[in-house]
């Protein structure tokens, strides 16, 4: 701070200059009224208020992502998705091993709350879903010559989506559902596995760029799935929602 600097800091500090270090603290005060402010409207959500997560015939395969931060970011769109569980494989950042403090800042908890299981490849991971999820799509996110639009896609599951009605019994559910296989930020989905999975998706792009960031794709793939099972918010949300905007 520069006001009341560490002792570390004050010989950096006596050498900035005054005008710009006192326009930087305004920019901070002026976010803490923000902060403030926002915090003190009763319409607007930042907490987590809800008991009850709602679980649905989802899941995530990660191969390989070397990205902690993604890795992260990625845990706390699939929570918010109601996926069953994330499967992550080989070098991939997880929970209670490689690379979990990082993964934890962006996930902010979700990964203490979403189930997760941690193969030494991805292959193993594919036989753990054919013994354990026997009914899924196993549906590979990546842009090849056989890739076809996300969105002309029909994915398994609506029915025990929509009921509420999820069965799992012995780690086995027998409940129709979709793997979303989503590979390295470099090389993407291993091409050995390719012709192993049901289908390969990809989201049209429409810069020079050849794809999204592979934590900013997954919650499009993963909402559009649950569009398409017309998975509806829950009504309590929908009441706070509208009881703010009155």
């Amino acid at each position: 701070a520069y006001v009341d600097p560490k002792p570390s800091r004050l010989e950096a500090v006596a050498s900035e200059v005054v005008d710009i270090a006192a326009n930087r603290f305004a920019r901070q005060i002026d976010f803490l009224a923000k902060r403030h402010r926002s915090q003190a409207a009763e319409w607007v959500r930042h907490i987590d208020e809800s008991q009850d997560r709602r679980t649905f015939p989802l899941i995530l395969v990660l191969d390989n992502l070397r990205s902690a931060a993604n890795v992260g970011s990625i845990y706390r769109s699939a929570e918010a998705c109601g996926c069953l569980e994330i499967l992550t494989t080989g070098i991939t950042p997880h929970p209670n091993g490689n690379g979990s403090e990082k993964l934890a800042k962006s996930a902010l908890g979700a990964e203490q709350i979403l189930p997760t299981k941690h193969f030494a490849t991805v292959r193993q991971a594919m036989e753990y879903l054919k013994e354990y999820r026997p009914n899924v799509m196993l549906v590979g996110m990546e842009t090849t010559e056989r890739s076809k639009l996300y969105n002309v896609i029909k994915y398994p599951g609506r029915e025990a989506a929509s009921s509420d009605k999820l069965i799992v019994e012995n780690d086995c559910m027998s409940s129709p559902g979709v793997a979303l296989f989503l590979g390295n930020e470099v090389s993407g989905v291993d091409t050995d596995i390719m012709p192993l999975l049901d289908e390969v998706v990809e989201i049209p792009m429409f810069g020079l760029k050849n794809s999204l960031n592979v934590a900013a794709c997954a919650p499009v793939v993963m909402y559009e799935i649950l569009r398409q099972w017309k998975v509806s918010s829950s009504s309590s949300s929908s009441s706070k929602s509208s009881e703010g905007l009155d």
